[in-house]
């Protein structure tokens, strides 16, 4: 009984997501920002445990806010993963693909503030070294066929690893659609 109230699936999907995005960002994190592989980790866990708290918090605090209909649909499949097929549901997709863009790009601004927040705190807790002071380095114009991602190499290095961990994920969550109706047909 308890097993059909409590959303154990849920979670273990969950966990396993997380731990895909923490491979994968790290990796890309580590390949794009020369950084070791133990740092990059610790990076990738940090944005990725970040973000799924603040996603699970606008989800509890929006599902309130919507609908009947569509909060009992959000729930029932986020939660128990059963998707009305209803005809006026299926309206919903517009709304689900506009829903979907917002959340890639929330998550990115999160991820990427978030390492901001993480390096100023690790840059403070750092003692002070007897380094000689350079520079910053200026905008010099166009430099190359990407401009702005290129020029800042985090935001480009957030943003692919986003991208990756997105499009794998999507992937995974696709090809367990496509073997539920297989099962279930």
């Amino acid at each position: 009984m308890v097993f059909e109230i409590l959303p154990l699936r849920a979670v273990v999907f969950q966990a396993l997501f997380l731990l895909i995005a923490i491979a994968l960002e790290a990796l890309v994190l580590y390949r794009t920002l020369s950084l070791d592989y133990k740092t990059s980790m610790q990076y990738a866990i940090s944005v990725n445990l970040l973000s799924t708290f603040v996603g699970w918090l606008c989800f509890f605090i929006s599902q309130p806010l919507l609908p009947v209909t569509w909060r009992m649909q959000l729930i029932s499949f986020i939660f128990f993963e059963h998707f009305n097929t209803d005809p006026l549901l299926l309206n919903v997709a517009p709304v689900l693909v506009v829903f979907t863009l917002g959340m890639f790009l929330g998550t990115f601004l999160i991820k990427l503030k978030g390492l901001d927040l993480l390096e100023l705190l690790l840059e403070k807790n750092q003692k002070p070294t007897n380094a000689i002071e350079t520079k910053p380095v200026r905008f010099r114009g166009r430099q190359g066929p990407l401009i702005g991602f290129r020029s800042n190499s985090r935001v480009y290095a957030v943003l692919v690893a986003n991208a990756v961990s997105f499009s794998v994920i999507l992937l995974l969550l696709f090809l367990r659609l496509i073997e539920q109706s297989y099962i279930s047909h």
